[in-house]
C-alpha cells in the first residue's frame, strides 16, 4: 500500500498537498524524504493532509514550512483550518484511490464526505 502521495499545486500558498494514505507510519521519516525543487524563496509551503490518519477534524491539516534546499521543516507545523477549496483539492486526490480511503479508519459517514463531495 502507499504511504503517502505528493500532488504539486500551482498556486501561491502552497506549493503541494502531501496526501497521507497509511494512519500507522512516522510521519516525520516520510517527510525528511522528500525534496523539492531548490529556490531562493524562504516563504514556500506545503500542506500535508492527514484525514486517513487523523479523522476529518481541526487535526486533518498541517503546514510546514520548505526551505530554499527544497527540505521540509519539521519543526514548522502548524495545524491550519483551510477554505473549502484546498479541502475540495484534498478530497478530489482522496477520491483517486477510493479503495484506501473505503478501507481506512474514517466512519462511515466520514468515507462518504471524502468520495461524494
Amino acid at each position: 500500500m502507499k504511504k503517502l502521495h505528493v500532488n504539486m499545486l500551482c498556486d501561491s500558498e502552497f506549493i503541494a498537498i502531501i496526501t497521507v494514505f497509511d494512519y500507522e507510519i512516522l510521519l516525520s521519516k516520510y517527510l525528511k524524504q522528500i525534496t523539492f525543487e531548490p529556490s531562493h524563496d524562504d516563504n514556500r509551503r506545503v500542506l500535508v493532509d492527514l484525514a486517513l490518519k487523523s479523522g476529518i477534524d481541526q487535526y486533518r491539516f498541517v503546514e510546514f514550512n520548505v526551505d530554499r534546499f527544497g527540505k521540509i521543516i519539521l519543526s514548522s507545523n502548524n495545524y491550519v483550518q483551510l477554505n473549502s477549496s484546498f479541502e475540495n483539492i484534498a478530497n478530489q486526490f482522496l477520491k483517486q484511490e477510493k479503495d484506501i480511503v473505503l478501507h481506512s479508519i474514517l466512519t462511515e459517514n466520514q468515507k462518504q464526505q471524502i468520495l461524494n463531495f
